[in-house]
């Protein structure tokens, strides 16, 4: 075995130009096939990113009943406990306390139903980047007695900003809810049902409103990428028996149906890739093959058995795939790293297409690892069993006919 891998070792550089092309073609495989796993996984966690995000991030903490009744009975007071524990875990990068409830929003000529959210300015803007969305006026401050309201439902309330709106609603534990309030900025979202619904209050301004100091609806958590939310909701072993904590796709059914959808299209995408990839390298070999047709014929006629050519041959396309898997690797790792920490920026109407969606116009990349080794795998066993094309051309080969070639 030694000396048939010594063999195939020197005859790979002996044509170094043949061995090359082959090497190339497994280089390539490898390349397009952590960038195009890298874009896709990326684009995937961008649009989770962007949808979480905006309204119930990657973890939610709420009372266990609030998510089938969403009522502020249904609240509780975030304590020092779970402020530690959320301090304390690794992978969480953000957090914010949220109220969410309904009211009659109402100006001097008509009314409307909407939807009220108290929050904390600034932790607010930082994950949901609310102020982005702000087509006049300015946004919420820390003790704010100011609202931001959806732009279509300020147009439907006749009002614009600086003028006042009322408020009526049901408080905590049945209280009466109302108040006037100055509108200190209009949003604009790309998504018609929210402009024309929603309405942003300070949290201590809400929790008076609703008479519920000290008390939320949700707590929402942020991570890094999706698949650190397992890990982080392990590490929650102490919270109080009246609290959830849910992931996103609990909370978003509809957004994993849809993700579940890109996954399948991709995989499409991909198998063409695979495809296309084997095709390619399969024409390599067998052109390489018949080019030493003549030099496989003279090897048997000076006594070579054809199991030990077959195995050299194998030793060889190992040998090649190691070198344009390793070589695929080392150029697209530093590549991918850098999309990773440098998305590409999208101009145009695509750009203006992402911003109507409520996405950041950007082309993103993963860098996870597992992009990278199961690429490498993959195009190993394609070219692996390409490969098996050599053993049947020696196996059928004919000494004679050979020497001609």
């Amino acid at each position: 075995m030694k000396n048939n891998l010594i063999i195939a070792w020197r005859n790979l550089w002996r044509n170094s130009r043949r061995t090359l092309i082959t090497a190339a073609s497994v280089f390539f495989g490898v390349f397009f096939t952590v960038l195009m796993a890298s874009m896709q996984q990326g684009s995937l966690e961008n649009m989770v990113d962007n949808m979480v995000r905006f309204y119930s991030g990657y973890i939610q903490l709420q009372e266990k009943e609030f998510k089938n009744l969403r009522s502020v009975n249904n609240s509780f007071e975030p304590g020092e406990d779970l402020e530690n524990q959320i301090a304390n875990n690794e992978f969480i990068t953000e957090s914010t306390h949220r109220i969410e409830t309904f009211a009659l929003a109402g100006s001097e000529s008509t009314s409307f139903p909407a939807i009220i959210f108290g929050v904390i300015p600034g932790r607010e803007d930082s994950i949901s980047g609310i102020s982005k969305w702000i087509s006049d006026g300015e946004y919420l401050v820390a003790g704010s007695k100011d609202l931001l309201v959806g732009k279509t439902l300020a147009k439907n309330l006749a009002i614009e900003v600086a003028d006042s709106l009322v408020l009526i609603g049901q408080g905590y534990h049945g209280a009466s809810a109302t108040g006037i309030y100055r509108v200190a900025g209009l949003l604009d979202f790309p998504l018609p049902d929210l402009s024309k619904q929603i309405i942003y209050m300070e949290m201590n301004n809400c929790q008076e409103f609703l008479n519920m100091p000290g008390k939320v609806t949700s707590t929402v958590i942020m991570v890094e990428i999706p698949d650190d939310v397992p890990k982080t909701i392990a590490e929650f072993d102490l919270l109080p028996e009246n609290l959830k904590i849910y992931s996103w796709d609990e909370l978003q059914p509809e957004l994993l149906n849809l993700i579940e959808g890109k996954i399948s299209s991709g995989r499409v995408i991909t198998s063409l890739l695979f495809m296309i990839i084997g095709f390619g390298v399969l024409a390599t070999v067998i052109m390489l093959m018949h080019e030493r047709k003549r030099e496989l014929g003279v090897m048997i006629a000076v006594g070579f058995q054809k199991t030990r050519i077959m195995a050299i041959l194998i030793f060889e396309a190992f040998l090649i795939g190691i070198i344009g898997i390793v070589s695929g690797l080392m150029i697209s790792f530093p590549l991918i790293h850098y999309l990773y920490r440098n998305p590409i920026p999208v101009t145009g109407k695509i750009a203006e297409t992402y911003r109507e969606m409520g996405f950041e116009p950007i082309w993103k990349f993963s860098a996870e690892t597992h992009i990278f080794y199961e690429a490498a795998l993959t195009v190993f066993i394609i070219f692996a069993l390409i490969s098996i094309y050599q053993v049947y051309f020696v196996g059928k080969l004919k000494v004679v006919n050979a020497l001609k070639a």
